[in-house]
């Protein structure tokens, strides 16, 4: 194998796939990037047998091959080259050399023969949709995600249609948050139940890039592609929660306050909040603000008040702090809306002005 680039095409693409790799004491080949060169594109893959990405880049091919090397001594080596401009990649026996026009360097080569294939998923329903809608609408869901593994389904990101819309759910039963985005054709996608750590994988692959991608959800395995990246992950088989159920028709009590002023507040909130990050909240409509008490036994105590137009009966309920800090960024408006029933029912958040974007927090019991 031999080959002729520039160094900006191959920083991207190495830096793109080192974010899937892993180690992997019982599979070492997993440790490593399959190269392919053929027909003037140089192909990268990785795995972790979670997931997996092929990202193509177009090359001068001086001679086909494929080899494996080591992800972070490559990505080490590809990054370091500081403003280069032109690389040749070479094997040579048993190694791959390196040379620019300042450096040469060898680096040793991995049987390639077990690195695994990646999955392509046939008979499945397909969507085209824009990737930025697709990352958009997962970073705004994916930390309220369990991160405990021993429910599958609420471990992952719920993606289904509804409406003309894609509605893209995450909850860890404490808290739950809820995008939706209108998207073209999108009432003949099934859903489908993706790991939030495989989804979280997606989003940096994906990331910075523009345009539509093919997603496709067979069985066990779903797949998005572009023009120069396949990315592959296992999926859920089950049913969400039925969530729904748990969202309150109807409010007894709205909070309006300004984000800043809330983000502070919490800011200095979390200095005196306890092991449990419990915070009280509390109307109080006489002097239009929301109070917001919290104590730690070891620290202090701290009371602030923040201009709030508050309407409905007053209310005070416990809140987990940093669920409320967790939510700024899925909200783009600069107020935030608070809407209780009772004290020991969800409090809905929502951006004022963005009917898209639900976020609920179950209260903590004193």
């Amino acid at each position: 194998m031999k080959i002729e680039t520039t160094l900006e095409k191959i920083k991207d693409a190495v830096s793109r796939i080192q974010k899937v790799s892993a180690k992997n004491l019982s599979l070492p080949i997993l440790e490593n990037v399959l190269i392919t060169v053929k027909d003037s594109v140089m192909t990268l893959r990785v795995t972790n047998l979670h997931v997996g990405t092929e990202i193509t880049v177009p090359v001068k091919v001086i001679k086909e091959g494929e080899i494996a090397v080591k992800i972070d001594v490559f990505s080490s080596i590809i990054n370091s080259l500081g403003n280069e401009h032109k690389v040749i990649l070479d094997q040579q026996e048993n190694n791959l050399h390196i040379s620019t026009e300042k450096s040469d360097m060898n680096i040793k080569l991995y049987p390639h023969a077990d690195f695994p294939t990646l999955p392509r998923v046939e008979d499945a329903s397909e969507l085209m949709v824009d990737i930025e809608t697709l990352i958009q609408g997962v970073q705004s869901v994916v930390y309220s995600a369990s991160l405990s593994d021993i429910k599958p389904e609420i471990s992952s990101v719920y993606i289904y249609p509804e409406n003309n819309e894609l509605v893209f759910v995450a909850t860890d039963s404490f808290r739950l948050a809820e995008k939706r985005i209108v998207a073209k054709g999108v009432n003949d996608f099934g859903g489908v139940i993706i790991p939030v750590k495989n989804i979280q994988e997606c989003l940096k692959i994906f990331l910075g890039i523009s345009g539509d991608v093919s997603l496709k959800i067979g069985k066990n395995q779903l797949s998005i592609d572009s023009e120069d990246i396949y990315f592959t992950s296992r999926i859920v088989d089950g049913n969400y929660p039925d969530y729904k159920q748990i969202i309150p028709n109807e409010s007894k009590t709205d909070v309006v306050v300004l984000k800043d002023e809330l983000i502070k507040s919490l800011r200095l909130v979390n200095v005196f909040s306890d092991n449990f990050n419990q915070i009280l909240v509390k109307t109080n409509s006489e002097k239009g603000v929301l109070d917001i008490h919290s104590r730690n036994t070891d620290v202090g105590e701290n009371n602030t008040a923040i201009d709030a137009a508050i309407t409905g009966e007053g209310i005070e309920m416990y809140l987990n702090h940093k669920y409320l800090t967790d939510v700024f960024s899925a909200t783009y408006t600069d107020s935030i809306q608070f809407s209780f029933t009772e004290k020991n029912k969800p409090c809905i958040v929502r951006s004022v002005g963005d009917s898209s974007f639900l976020y609920l927090i179950m209260p903590m019991n004193r």
